[in-house]
């Protein structure tokens, strides 16, 4: 009954914000990391429900919102996870584009011993997502008096299979996320079937002006966890990238500090401008929420961003909220 009504306020939680944004960069939170690299789900051995909702530009009209929700369930044999699954939900806005669309993912793990190790891991991951893209044209500002920007070439709705592939290395098993120091890389190939979401026309010629695209990118990060020995802490600095075919690099570099089953403090900056900060508090069988979590914990965090770019002119605060209810798994 207790996982029950936390798996239902997970999911309501995000859909109670209505108007805001997304940026399409990697969110600070790496827990929901599966989602743009599928070789990261259920990275340790536990099963979670995620609900995530960010919005940035605070006082800015249409600027993006992006709302997730989240199950990954690891599969367990004798000491060694060999494979897991995946869902997600999401819901993307950003001014007259909206899309709702949904994914599973699956990976399956290597122990190869690279480098002599015996906790080294290798995950390959596979995903299959589908998405509905809207597109409204009355939210559309055009600023040209010879060639308004409101003709729209059809369809303005589209369905639009997807699909995407990832690797994962680490030095560590998915047993021993506070045991052991180790370090981490990632690479995902996403978007792998581009295609046209919305066109637009000049209104006297009929001439194709610009397009949106969904499109090809790719993702690298790695990282540290330094877990001092026999302590109840670790530091964690990270370092995302994002390259897209047509829009460039996109970085995002973060440092994080856990008091393990306590709370944690993170901080970063990434290339669009964007400084943030980060909270969380946990709730385990030994918080006063024991009775309610039972053998698993309620982890609950809050972002705040500021932009330094041009952005902030129009609104530059912005947030993200992160809730998760984590299980161990027999």
């Amino acid at each position: 009954m207790n996982k029950t009504w936390i798996f239902l306020c997970l999911i309501l939680f995000p859909f109670v914000f209505i108007e805001g944004q997304q940026l399409s960069s990697w969110s600070s939170y790496y827990e929901t990391g599966f989602i743009w690299n599928p070789a990261l789900t259920a990275k340790w051995n536990t099963g979670e429900f995620i609900a995530t909702h960010r919005q940035d530009w605070l006082g800015f009209d249409g600027a993006p919102e992006y709302s997730n929700f989240s199950f990954q369930l690891p599969f367990i044999a004798g000491y060694n996870t060999k494979s897991a699954i995946g869902v997600f939900f999401e819901r993307d806005k950003v001014g007259p584009l909206e899309k709702l669309g949904g994914a599973f993912t699956y990976n399956y793990r290597f122990y190869p011993r690279f480098f002599g190790n015996k906790d080294d891991v290798f995950s390959i991951g596979f995903m299959v997502k589908i998405g509905r893209y809207q597109f409204n044209i009355a939210n559309v500002v055009a600023f040209d008096p010879d060639r308004l920007l409101i003709n729209v070439g059809e369809p303005t709705s589209l369905i639009s299979p997807n699909s995407g592939i990832g690797f994962f290395y680490n030095t560590a098993s998915d047993f021993y996320a506070h045991q052991k120091s180790h370090y981490y890389v990632g690479l995902s190939l996403n978007q792998l079937v581009p295609s046209n979401i919305v066109q637009f026309t000049g209104r006297s010629d009929n001439l194709s002006l610009a397009r949106i695209q969904s499109g090809f990118h790719a993702t690298i990060h790695g990282g540290y966890r330094y877990i001092p020995f026999r302590s109840g802490h670790f530091f964690e600095p990270n370092l995302m990238i994002i390259y897209g075919l047509e829009r460039g690099i996109h970085a995002m570099v973060n440092l994080r500090y856990e008091l393990i089953n306590v709370f944690w403090l993170a901080g970063g900056i990434a290339t669009t401008g964007e400084v943030f900060s980060q909270l969380g508090v946990v709730f385990d069988n030994n918080s006063i929420l024991g009775n309610m979590v039972k053998n698993g914990s309620l982890r609950l965090g809050i972002k705040t961003s500021y932009q330094l770019g041009k952005v902030k002119v129009f609104g530059a605060m912005g947030f993200e909220f992160y809730g998760a209810y984590l299980f161990e798994l027999e």
